[in-house]
């Protein structure tokens, strides 16, 4: 096994954290597009959003009140199913 030091930009481009990186970068345009199609006030609210494996949205609020208001806008989302979640406190 080669314990050379290697340069963060090769790690990140075909090492191990390659795949952490393509992931972190598919849901933040992920999250982008999502609080392009909410309304602005519920918009400002989402923490992250994604599509799980079975093909359903899952919205992380940063409050419980958001949350509340990011299901009755949720009609204006391409996903039929959409869970909603709130980000734990101090998370």
């Amino acid at each position: 096994m080669n314990r050379d030091p290697r340069h963060m930009s090769e790690l990140l481009r075909e090492g191990p954290l390659a795949s952490l990186l393509r992931e972190a970068e598919r849901r933040r345009t992920e999250t982008v597009r999502i609080r392009e199609l909410l309304p602005t006030e519920e918009a400002a609210h989402v923490v992250s959003a994604t599509t799980s494996e079975s093909g359903e949205l899952v919205l992380v609020m940063d409050t419980p009140a958001w949350a509340a208001r990011a299901r009755y806008a949720v009609s204006a989302l391409p996903h039929a199913r959409v869970k909603i979640r709130v980000m734990p406190r101090g998370g």
